[in-house]
């Protein structure tokens, strides 16, 4: 997403939310369900044409990648809201070339 100093603000067009699992604990107590954790802007790309056609197509069919300013506070596991779809991570996220800049992180739709 971020490639080498083209930081533009301009491309965090969306709205995602992210979601911690089940067994967190909130006021003392283990949850149940997913716990709306926050809310940030974002760049969401679709893989199109040449991608998925040259990279190995049913494993990228139906992901995106997300990325947001650089928080040291997402984890691996978590979900995120994206226009009302549930999707779940299929990496940890990828601190950018650890500069702490950006966080690039590959999702998939939950069915």
């Amino acid at each position: 997403m971020n490639y080498q100093y083209n930081n533009n603000p301009a491309k965090l067009n969306k709205r995602i939310t992210f979601y911690k699992p089940p067994g967190e604990i909130v006021n003392g107590w283990p949850t149940t369900d997913w716990t709306e954790y926050v809310t940030v802007w974002a760049e969401v790309k679709t893989q199109k044409g040449y991608r998925v056609f040259n990279s190995d197509a049913t494993q990228w069919q139906d992901k995106k990648v997300v990325g947001i300013r650089y928080r040291d506070d997402i984890q691996e596991g978590m979900r995120i809201k994206i226009n009302g779809i549930m999707h779940e991570m299929e990496s940890p996220p990828i601190n950018d070339d650890e500069r702490n800049q950006w966080l690039t992180i590959i999702v998939k739709e939950v069915l």
